[in-house]
């Protein structure tokens, strides 16, 4: 009876011990951000708003930006991960063409994650007149624990 006990309160244990690390994992903070315009997210156009940006996996290598209303939003896939030692502003970076604008990274309070060109942006960008015109654009964001 001591050895069955025993195992059960062992197995409990483990039980604890594994969840409670995944729990630690998924924790990842992620970040609040005020646009102030449409724009364009893995091929997703988003009107201007409140949005959350986390990622929903411990690999870190996909990320999902939806409103702070909860309405639906886009998954993104980094093309590049770094994390960061850094403790400044975390932001969103944009690629803006005239009145559109595309997201292509963004800097969480740990990473630093880049983006693929959309192919969204690559459609635009073969109609744009003028490639040399344009500018990269930065909003600071609010860490969300």
């Amino acid at each position: 009876m001591k050895k069955r006990t025993f195992a059960v309160i062992f197995a409990l244990f483990i039980s604890i011990v594994i969840n409670a690390g995944q729990t630690y994992a998924q924790s990842t903070p992620g970040i609040r951000v005020d646009v102030p315009f449409d724009f364009s997210a893995n091929n997703r156009t988003l009107p201007a708003g409140t949005y959350i940006i986390n990622s929903p996996t411990d690999s870190r290598l996909m990320w999902r930006v939806r409103s702070a209303d909860q309405k639906p939003g886009a998954f993104l896939q980094a093309s590049s991960l770094t994390g960061v030692q850094e403790f400044d502003n975390s932001r969103l970076t944009f690629r803006r063409y005239g009145d559109r604008y595309f997201l292509i990274s963004f800097k969480t309070s740990s990473y630093q994650v880049d983006l693929p060109t959309s192919r969204s942006e690559k459609e635009f960008r073969r109609t744009w007149d003028d490639l040399a015109k344009h500018d990269v654009v930065t909003i600071e964001a609010v860490a969300k624990k």
